[in-house]
């Protein structure tokens, strides 16, 4: 077994979760500064209109899906403010961001299968259990990853 692996199944699901973002983070390093903060989509919702509202998007949400998983488990949620304006400032926030999901996840390791399953966590949008709540969180990232790589491919044209 790879050491460097965490353990359970909600290991499982955090070292892919940090997979997906580490190679969110490679593909914004290659975005140049300029085309960072610039609109690229003025028609879209302000979330969605530069690389850096779409990658401030992805923390922030980042933070509530951690948030509630501390809820459902009684824990403290803190305040998260950040700002950033250059890719490098984007990849710090997405650090801290993966760093307090997984300060969220501790002591949470023994989990089995069936506790993920039955651990159900209402949010305002639907009903998870913590395993798809993860599984979310991880395919959001790979969304925006796209939707950030379909953006750069039409301004290019």
């Amino acid at each position: 077994m790879n050491p460097l692996y965490r353990p359970g199944p909600v290991g499982s699901l955090a070292d892919v979760y940090e997979t997906t973002l580490k190679d969110f983070q490679r593909f914004l390093s290659e975005i140049p500064e300029k085309q960072f903060s610039e609109i690229l989509d003025p028609t879209v919702d302000n979330d969605f209109r530069s690389v850096q509202n779409i990658v401030a998007h992805v923390v922030r949400s980042g933070y509530v899906y951690a948030d509630h998983i501390r809820k459902r488990f009684g824990e403290k949620v803190t305040p998260h403010d950040f700002s950033f304006d250059t890719v490098s400032g984007g990849n710090a926030e997405l650090d801290r961001m993966f760093r307090y999901t997984l300060d969220s996840l501790d002591k949470k390791w023994h989990l089995t299968d069936n506790d993920l399953l039955s651990t159900i966590i209402k949010t305002s949008w639907t009903t998870y259990d913590l395993e798809a709540l993860l599984e979310h969180a991880i395919v959001h990232v790979m969304r925006h990853r796209r939707q950030i790589d379909k953006l750069l491919n039409a301004v290019r044209r």
